[in-house]
């Protein structure tokens, strides 16, 4: 019995231990397949990881891959160069620079011979290529930002001040004179500017009453359909009447808030209206914005625009992160004020003569006795306009805007339009600047001076984030790969408006400050996006037929390139075709037509000038005889003065052809590159 119990208890015993062995053995199974599901996600995750490096390094299988340019979450650096890469575009252009290559060149071999590019690629994205755990951001003082904001202030307000003071003298000449206008709606409209102070002068600071808001709509209606045929006389008289110091006094409610949900005496619907009479009445009416400009009502407008985006929009820190701003931003006002300030610029900018590369005033102004006061008196006026925008941190603001736009506009019209007038408004500065400051030397000179400090803020802003924004409405949207055989979609009207206003802004940045220009887009990423950019856009346009479009990509590659080695080495990189090929592929009217090839030789001769290589890329694609020949045809007949030659030159080059043209390649060097063009190079 004794024996029978030990026996039942070693069999519980070894069965326990059996069945303990069997389930550590299970568990060693189970931790082994956890083990290894873990090692495989590691794996499918390095695996995802390299392949995002390797789209963002260019290295895609088939199409030339156009990476992001949105932030990083968590920022990059190399190690090995101590740069911040912010975004794949950086992280791309960085890793393809001279300088990175060389230096992992310097830094690893392998068995004695010097790396392929694809080894440098590899080993920087594996080695050099590393997340910024900790970012270790240098604290900025407060005390020296706080000095300088103040500055600035102080700056503002004694320009204010002082066009303030000359607006005061300007006006009481303008009494004096008693402008008379011969429009047929001059009583009309004399009554109408009457009625919009009268039905805006309210005792208390309430909203005004329906049948007031209705009634002001009705009045700013009829005035509305009186100006929109453009008529000057009709234009004339309006202003003459107070029409223009009557919109402004409407429109001084928007100031009085500086909360942007409250409740204005003025429904938005009527502010938008005033503004659009506003721009009706300076639309292609020199005298009118001239008069703007001299009264200084265009610096109101400057500070209600700025005061719609201080309230609209968050601070520089914010933007650049690629953060939203508010929406209601790219409403009615703020696009409308943008309108006007962009009529105002393209009408001063349309009225000044060009004479011998000096400096201008409006025609209205130079009929006026003791013209070179005059003229002194308008550049001094722009000077202090466009000193006084920079100075109240405008591009700043706007620079904001720009970032903060992340994708497509193509069905967006309100977001299109602000775009739009806020590049049409740069562009007028641009070409303000240079009408009164920048015609004192040539354009290839690099010794410049500009008191407005314009091109230091469109420096330090890098062209206002407009780049970044175009890449991003190009490239962020619903656009097949221009690459694929049979694309099936394009881009919309809208975003062709936009494309074609932001490159006339870089092409007047040119003009100003070409080596500026220069530089901030040959930097390492934006200099990748920009050739995203025209590259795509060139093939838009060998698509779509749009010279307007065309021709502005065309004349922007030829600044971009003009006597800057690095930046012809970027036109001819890439998956082809390439740039330089693109552009030598353009229809045979560009070789063949005047006008056309006036457009495209200049970019192909700066393109390709002491370039050797490019100059290959092009002998394959087309002669380097016709570049040769035109520009004999220009040296020579710019240097003729007889008939024949005169009557030769009138067919195909006009004295505004030499002064564009002189504007793209110097002069001095037109006779080497002739020579550079002849010589054969050994292939």
């Amino acid at each position: 019995m004794f024996s029978f119990g030990r026996d039942r208890e070693e069999r519980l015993a070894a069965l326990t231990a059996a069945q303990q062995e069997a389930m550590e053995e299970l568990q060693k199974k189970i931790q082994l397949k956890h083990d290894e599901s873990i090692r495989r996600h590691m794996e499918q995750i390095e695996q995802r990881k390299e392949k995002a490096a390797e789209l963002s390094s260019g290295r895609h299988a088939n199409t030339d891959y156009a990476p992001k340019l949105t932030p990083y979450e968590r920022k990059k650096q190399c190690s090995l160069c101590n740069v911040l890469i912010s975004s794949e575009v950086y992280l791309f252009s960085h890793i393809k620079g001279k300088k990175h290559q060389q230096a992992v060149r310097e830094n690893s071999s392998i068995q004695g011979r010097e790396l392929s590019d694809e080894e440098v690629e590899h080993l920087s994205l594996k080695k050099y290529i590393v997340d910024i755990v900790i970012e270790s951001s240098v604290p900025v003082e407060p005390l020296k930002d706080g000095e300088e904001k103040q500055k600035t202030k102080k700056k503002a307000k004694k320009l204010k001040a002082r066009m303030n003071s000359r607006a005061k003298e300007y006006e009481s000449l303008m009494e004096a004179k008693n402008a008379t206008s011969e429009s047929p709606y001059k009583a009309k409209l004399q009554r109408l500017a009457k009625d919009l102070l009268k039905q805006f002068q309210v005792q208390d600071s309430s909203s005004l009453a329906n049948n007031k808001v209705s009634a002001l709509d009705r009045t700013l209606g009829e005035i509305s359909r009186i100006l929109e045929k453009e008529n000057a006389a009709d234009q004339i008289a309006f202003r003459v009447a107070g029409g223009l110091t009557a919109l402004e006094h409407i429109l001084q409610v928007v100031i009085s808030s500086t909360n942007l949900n409250a409740v204005l005496r003025i429904p938005p619907k009527s502010l938008c209206n005033t503004v659009n009479v506003y721009n009706l009445a300076c639309s292609n009416c020199t005298e009118n914005c001239t008069y703007v400009l001299f009264s200084n009502k265009i610096t109101f407008l400057m500070d209600l625009l700025m005061h719609q985006l201080t309230v609209c929009v968050p601070d520089e820190y914010n933007a650049i992160l690629g953060r939203s701003a508010n929406k209601q931003v790219f409403e009615g006002l703020t696009t409308g004020l943008l309108r006007i300030i962009a009529v105002v610029f393209g009408c001063l900018i349309s009225s000044l003569p060009d004479v011998n590369n000096q400096p201008t005033a409006p025609k209205i102004i130079q009929e006026v006795k003791n013209k070179p006061s005059k003229v002194e008196a308008f550049n001094s006026r722009v000077q202090d306009l466009i000193s006084y925008v920079v100075n109240i941190g405008l591009i700043d603001k706007l620079c904001c805007c720009f970032l903060s736009v992340q994708g497509p506009v193509d069905d967006n019209s309100k977001i299109a339009t602000f775009l739009q007038n806020a590049t049409a408004v740069l562009h007028g500065m641009c070409q303000l600047c240079f009408a009164v400051s920048g015609r004192s030397w040539p354009i290839f000179d690099n010794t410049r001076q500009d008191p407005t400090g314009l091109t230091a803020v469109l420096r330090t802003t890098d062209l206002v984030g407009v780049l970044h924004m175009l890449y991003c409405i190009l490239f962020h949207g619903t656009i097949s790969d221009p690459n694929m055989a049979s694309p099936k979609e394009s881009y919309t009207e809208n975003t062709i408006q936009v494309a074609i206003q932001s490159l006339r802004f870089f092409n007047s940045f040119a003009v100003l400050d070409l080596p500026a220009f220069q530089s901030i887009v040959g930097a390492e990423g934006l200099s990748l996006a920009f050739r995203h950019i025209i590259s795509s856009l060139l093939w838009y346009c060998s698509q779509h037929t749009c010279e307007g479009l065309l021709h502005e990509v065309i004349v922007c590659v030829g600044y971009f390139t003009v006597n800057h080695p690095d930046n012809q080495v970027i036109v001819q990189s890439g998956r082809h075709p390439t740039v330089l090929q693109k552009l030598c592929q353009l229809p045979f009217q560009y070789f063949s037509d005047p006008r056309l090839i006036k457009v495209l030789f200049p970019t192909l001769i700066a393109a390709c000038y002491n370039n050797p290589q490019n100059k290959i890329i092009l002998e394959q694609e087309m002669s380097c005889v016709l570049l040769a020949t035109f520009i004999q045809d220009f040296t020579h007949n710019s240097g003729q003065t007889d008939n024949q030659s005169s009557q030769q030159k009138e067919k195909f080059f006009t004295s505004q052809d030499y002064l564009e043209l002189s504007n793209r390649f110097p002069c001095q060097a037109w006779e080497e590159a002739r020579q550079f063009f002849l010589k054969k190079e050994k292939k």
